[in-house]
């Protein structure tokens, strides 16, 4: 009965959610109904059939099937299609405003006998499943990110694109994404000085599968107003300490973080450890489709193995909606209606 209350009040609390990625919201019948749609061949990463839900071993196994699920994204409709779905998953949620991470650079390019999409057909993709969104009563904002593992600092194809006039309405940030390991972020500071010049914010991804060094680049080269992930900072005290002076937010995601081997379990999840050091943290899915997770799930992950009660989860959702790029009225309206959730 407790459990099930406990449910309930993680259910009905007014939500945010600031790092799930659109490509990775897909799942497993959404890439199967793409699939069939685009008569594609899954049999080279799933040779026994389609599984029922996904799993990983490490990273790289992760972005294979990953990019076997982007190739299937061919369209504006197919675009339409996948935030339609994460609308209502996250409206089932009561999650209220998401910033939404995608990677224009992967749409843009051309894959095998096929082209890719347009510049104006991925930003009408977009903007109608914005649309869709708000019918559903979830407002959204766009981070586009650089993959790093895939656009080297040399091109330039994102931050031309996102200076360029066919940017999708609520762009709010530009933010780096991609394997870690052997692509640190120095080599993008002036890719993200040009989007902070057209007033941008900086979001990118450090401290997941690289350490506390990734973090500090991320902060001091790229101007990192909240970071993606970010738990490796526990690996030096005095990063640690940079990053509570300066407010900036860490952006945390336990399942993916288990899934993707950054934590062996659960239970040693930094979660806890960067809460009593004061560092500014909110939970979030990161890839839901891809992880079988939602955000109601890593609350309740929070509550029932890493000790967050209800306290610490209002004041986490006050603090992601302070950290968000919403609109000022909907951050009023949104603070104030958490001001009274009953705990």
């Amino acid at each position: 009965m407790v459990i099930e209350e406990e449910h309930s009040w993680l259910q009905e609390l007014p939500k945010v959610e600031l790092h799930v990625h659109l490509e990775g919201s897909m799942s497993v019948d959404t890439v199967r109904a793409l699939s069939d749609r685009h008569g594609a061949d899954p049999t080279k990463v799933w040779p026994n059939g389609w599984p029922e839900a996904f799993s990983f071993d490490g990273f790289p196994d992760f972005a294979q099937q990953f990019f076997f699920g982007l190739s299937l994204l061919r369209s504006g409709q197919d675009l339409v299609t996948i935030i339609e779905d994460l609308a209502v998953t996250v409206a089932s949620q009561n999650v209220r405003y998401a910033e939404v991470t995608t990677t224009a650079y992967t749409h843009f390019l051309d894959r095998g006998e096929r082209s890719g999409m347009s510049q104006e057909e991925y930003r009408d993709g977009l903007n109608e499943g914005r649309r869709r969104a708000a019918e559903h009563g979830v407002e959204l904002g766009w981070v586009i990110d650089i993959p790093r593992d895939l656009e080297i600092p040399d091109q330039t194809v994102t931050i031309d694109y996102l200076e360029g006039p066919n940017t999708p309405d609520g762009l709010v940030a530009i933010g780096l994404g991609g394997y870690e390991v052997g692509f640190p972020a120095a080599p993008y500071a002036e890719h993200f000085a040009r989007a902070q010049a057209i007033g941008l914010h900086s979001v990118p991804h450090a401290g997941e599968t690289e350490g506390a060094e990734s973090v500090r680049s991320a902060i001091v080269d790229l101007g990192a107003e909240r970071i993606g992930h970010g738990v490796r900072c526990l690996e030096d005290p005095e990063l640690v300490k940079m990053i509570v002076d300066s407010g900036v937010m860490l952006e945390v995601c336990p399942t993916s973080n288990l899934l993707l081997g950054v934590v062996e379990e659960m239970e040693a999840h930094a979660l806890p450890a960067l809460q009593e050091a004061g560092v500014r943290t909110c939970l979030n899915t990161d890839d839901p489709g891809w992880f079988a997770t939602d955000l109601v799930t890593e609350l309740g992950i929070a509550s029932d193995v890493l000790g967050i009660d209800r306290t610490g989860h209002l004041a986490m959702q006050q603090g992601a909606v302070a950290a968000s790029f919403a609109s000022q009225e909907l951050k009023t309206s949104l603070l104030a209606e958490l001001a009274t959730h009953p705990i």
